[in-house]
Order: C-alpha cells, then structure tokens, then sequence
C-alpha cells in the first residue's frame, strides 16, 4: 500500500501544487522507483526508455492531426456555415438561439472533438448571435458551456483516441458506442433550455422557410461531410482511426485553401504552430504517462486495487456507479486529458475482471469527465467562455448548474443501461 500511497497521493498532491502533469507522473514514477530500490539506484535509462516507449504509437499520429482539423474549421469560418444550418433546423423552437446552440455544438463535434475548441472557436460565435439577438448574457454563456462538452463525445474524438490507446480498447468501437449518448445528451440540454425559455419568456423566430435552409445546407455541406468521411471510412475498412484522421485532415485543407479560400497562408501557419504547442504538450504527457502506466504494472498496483475492489463490491453496477463518482470528484480537480492519464491504466484492468466491457467503461469515463469541464474549481471551458464573456466565474458558475441536471441524467442513464452504449458497437462491428 505504500506503494500505491506513493503512486496515486503522491501524484494528486503534486498536480493540485501545480506541477505540470508529465512532470507530475514522472516524478510520482521515479520517487516508487527509488523508495523499492534505493534513491541513489534510480534507473535513470530505464525511466527514459518507457517515457519514449509512450509515444511510438502509430494510433497517437490521429492527435494531432484531429487537433488540426479543430483550429482549421474555426480559422476558415466553418462555425459559421454550421451556426447557419443550425439556426435553419431548429430556430423557430422557443428559445430558438439557445437550441441552435446546442445542435450546432452537435453538428460540430463531428469536426473538432474537442470542447475547448467548440467553447473558444464555435462558442464566441453563439454567444455574440444569442446576446444580439436580446438573450442574457449569463444564458448565453451557460448554454454554450454546457453544448461545449458534447465535442469529445460525438465522434471523432480525441479523448476516445486518448483512451483507446492507453486500453488498447477499439477507437473505432468507442467512437460508435459514443453517437447515442452524445445524441442523448444533445435532447437534454435542448430539453433544460426548453423550460428555462418558457419560464423566462425568451423570443422565438419564424420557422425557416425551405429555400433559407437549402441555401444553408448548400453553404456547410462540404465541412458536414468531414465526420461522415471519417465514420464511413473506418467502418467500411478502407483505413484506420488514424489513417481516417489524415484523409479527413487534407479533405479540410481542400475546402478551406481551394473552396472557400478563407485562410491566408499566414493564419495556416499560425494555425500551425498552435498545433504543434497543443501536440507537444499532449505527447510529453502521454510519455509521462506510459511510465507511470509501466510502474502500476511493475509493483501489481492494479492488482492490488482490483483485490480490494473484488473483497467489498460484487455487484458490476455498484461499481460503476462508485467508480463514476470517483472520477467525477477527480474531474473536479483534474483537467480531463490529465485525468485520462491518470485513471485509464489503473481502472481499466479492474473493471475488466468485473465483466465490464472497457468499450463501455470508456464512454462512461469520458462522459463523467466531460462533465469536470464545467464544474469548478478547474473547468477549463468554464475558464474558457469566461474569458469571452468578461463574465464573474462565481456568475457563470450559477447560471450553468440547471444544465447539470440533464448531463448527470443522461451519465445515469448510459451507466446503468450498457445496450444504449453498445448498441451501434454491437450492431455494426458484431
């Protein structure tokens, strides 16, 4: 126990000090490491060997280039054809802006997979439109946070990726197991912003006439077509996840150079090398966290968990339950890649020897951990639209807690019935 003291408090104190994340793990790594043999027998070449080890994935290759498709649809003004499509579908409803809102953060996830780049690119476009359009701020910024979190759930994802890869888990499994509960998810928060418009009495505009949605559609096709490609792709064979990840990458240099023509080469180039800061950043942690991930294995840490786990919890779906509140608490305090990191390699193993598909058990974990993206202290799209908004965070923070109430229906939901996750899995890839 010593050990896992070391391993797992150790890391927590260290990262709640502020200390980044893959210095974080690899200093919890070495001190383990030094404790069972001795400080001045620290393997030095052997911690170098398995943070390195962490990064020669092929599978990893798809992070980047994810991340770029994220910065080039926001650069090349893509949220906007999405904002319009959106508004087309669903703007009439009461509180219409508040539900292109949500479907448009829908329809986008489809590009970016990422929430902070759906809450700082996407997100200033909605919340400009819903404020001119007389919409409180605070709704506003509240509605946009919470859509912001169905971009890692709705394929293509990068956290998916994250975990498939530390879990050795299907991406392709887990980007169809996660459709539903980001659909799911998305009626939520349209139902939430329903009754809050009601309440509130906020506008409702005239329904789309059909030629103003044709114009639309024609407009955003093309991006549209970008998850298609992916999804499509992977399912039919033709490539991988990370192949996928590249064919849908040069499809959007295609459009954004040659189609709308709307980045200079300048802004790809700054587009670029905030690509390739994001990238580093992640890569150093991944390699941090392959040996962290090696010292668990090492000393039977998981073992040791699991163990314990088994001895006090027979039942599957307690565990789950216990388990989503555990890393809902984390997701506090951790960002949700971080947490990721963190979590995949020590529950992973446990929630195999309970018969839990670890396809499920990702999908639950990146939707628990979604939900830290919102949640104070450490909610990084929070801190995101708050930078938009000029809004107090304590402000923000209390319009945002009604539409905690559908996302943590919808996490009970997807943990407690596993055949809503695994159905399109079980369905398309038998």
């Amino acid at each position: 126990m010593e050990v896992f003291a070391i391993m797992f408090v150790g890391l927590i104190i260290l990262l709640m000090l502020g200390v980044p994340v893959a210095f974080a793990m690899i200093a919890s790594s070495a001190l383990v490491l030094g404790y069972t043999r001795g400080f001045d027998a620290i393997p030095m070449e052997m911690i170098s060997q398995r943070t390195l080890y962490g990064v020669n994935s092929f599978t990893l290759l798809a992070i980047p280039a994810f991340l770029l498709i994220g910065r080039l649809m926001n650069g090349a003004g893509i949220s906007d054809r999405v904002f319009d499509i959106a508004r087309t579908m669903v703007g009439h409803f009461k509180g219409g802006l508040g539900h292109v809102n949500v479907v448009a953060s829908m329809l986008f996830a489809g590009m970016s997979g990422s929430a902070v780049a759906d809450a700082g690119g996407l997100g200033a476009l909605e919340i400009k439109a819903m404020e001119d359009d007389g919409y409180p701020t605070g709704f506003s910024a509240a509605v946009t946070a919470s859509s912001a979190t169905i971009g890692p759930i709705i394929p293509p994802s990068i956290p998916a990726v994250i975990y498939g890869a530390l879990a050795n888990a299907s991406i392709a499994a887990l980007f169809l197991a996660s459709i539903i509960p980001g659909l799911i998810m998305g009626l939520g928060l349209m139902a939430m912003v329903a009754i809050i418009s009601h309440r509130r009495g906020f506008p409702t505009r005239a329904k789309a006439r059909l030629n103003e949605f044709m114009l639309a559609m024609t407009r955003g096709l093309l991006p549209m077509l970008t998850p298609l490609i992916i999804i499509v792709g992977i399912l039919s064979g033709v490539f991988t996840p990370t192949e996928a990840s590249v064919v849908a990458l040069l499809y959007c240099l295609i459009i954004s150079f040659m189609v709308y023509r709307s980045i200079t080469f300048r802004e790809f180039l700054d587009i670029l090398r905030a690509t390739a800061i994001d990238t580093a950043a992640l890569l150093f942690i991944i390699a941090g966290s392959a040996l962290y991930s090696w010292v668990l294995a090492r000393y039977q840490v998981t073992s040791l968990v699991a163990d314990f786990l088994l001895a006090t919890i027979t039942d599957p779906l307690a565990l789950l339950l216990i388990l989503a509140l555990f890393i809902l608490l984390i997701g506090l305090f951790i960002d949700s890649v971080p947490a990721l990191f963190l979590l995949t390699p020590l529950l992973v193993p446990v929630v195999v020897q309970y018969g839990i598909d670890p396809v499920h058990f990702g999908v639950v974990m990146i939707f628990t951990l979604m939900i830290g993206l919102i949640t104070p202290p450490v909610g990084t799209v929070l801190f995101t639209i708050q930078k938009i908004t000029g809004m107090s965070f304590a402000g923000l923070v209390r319009e945002t807690i009604p539409f905690y109430i559908p996302l943590f229906i919808v996490l009970l939901i997807i943990t407690c019935f596993p055949a809503i996750v695994m159905f399109l899995p079980n369905l398309v890839l038998n």
